[in-house]
């Protein structure tokens, strides 16, 4: 059988396992707002992306903002997301800021997407995104069409499926991923993976233990003010030890230079 088929049978069964439990509700925003104040993680996913990006960069999935906020020096900065509430937030943080666009679009709307293509995009960037998309493989296809050759593609996305808990469910995560699912299914867009590894050791323990095992439904702020101020020591940690296993995966991949 295809592996990505294999990945999507498993993605159907745990849908089909958490939705006899899940309950909705509000917390998801005051977990969001909880993860806004993570000012030392954003700083270490973004000194490890930006080295890469050039001048003219794709926001896919902008949200609030918190992964452009590190790309406002750019000549040219667009934020797409498929939420207007969304672009209304992030029009208002960076107001006054004249590099920066909005986009309304599904990433996965191949049609809407292509109408980006004028922008000669030379960076595409995504975080905590990939995900919320049931056809993720299409969203990344679509990606990789709007980039000028030469370009960049910067994904950060939630990894491990052990670590998969109901809180990824009530968010609307299809998915977490392995560095072989996310490999496999930008190589088979037609990107280049220039450098591929698991990020935040420390974070993936701390989820497993509060979230997985103890099924907890709220971050604890205090625990997340803690962590944050433990980054400067995790990135040391990191920058020496590569493990096998972490929060996220961080891909570095290139649209190759002799494509269309």
């Amino acid at each position: 059988m295809d592996k990505l088929k294999k990945f999507k049978i498993r993605e159907q069964k745990r849908f089909l396992e958490y939705s006899k439990f899940a309950n909705f509700n509000t917390t998801m925003v005051e977990n969001m707002q909880t993860l806004s104040s993570m000012t030392n993680y954003y700083n270490w996913l973004s000194d490890i992306i930006r080295p890469h990006a050039g001048q003219r960069i794709l926001d896919v999935g902008v949200a609030n903002g918190n992964l452009s906020n590190f790309f406002l020096d750019k000549d040219f900065l667009m934020g797409l997301d498929v939420s207007q509430d969304y672009l209304e937030i992030v029009k208002k943080r960076f107001a006054g800021k004249s590099n920066f666009h909005t986009f309304l679009s599904d990433a996965s709307d191949a049609n809407k997407m292509m109408a980006l293509k004028k922008y000669k995009f030379d960076t595409a960037i995504t975080m905590n995104v990939l995900e919320h998309i049931e056809d993720d493989s299409l969203a990344i296809k679509n990606v990789y069409n709007v980039l000028e050759p030469g370009a960049k593609f910067l994904v950060i996305v939630p990894a491990m499926n052990f670590l998969y808990a109901i809180l990824d469910f009530e968010g609307g995560h299809f998915r977490r991923y392995t560095k072989q699912e996310l490999g496999l299914k930008l190589k088979r867009a037609g990107f280049k993976i220039i450098k591929m590894h698991y990020i935040n050791v420390a974070g993936a323990l701390g989820w497993y233990l509060n979230y997985v095992l103890l099924k907890k439904k709220l971050f604890a702020k205090g625990t997340f003010k803690l962590y944050n101020n433990l980054v400067p020591l995790f990135r040391v940690v990191e920058s020496i030890v590569k493990f096998p296993f972490g929060m996220s995966v961080i891909a570095i991949a290139e649209k190759p230079r002799n494509s269309n």
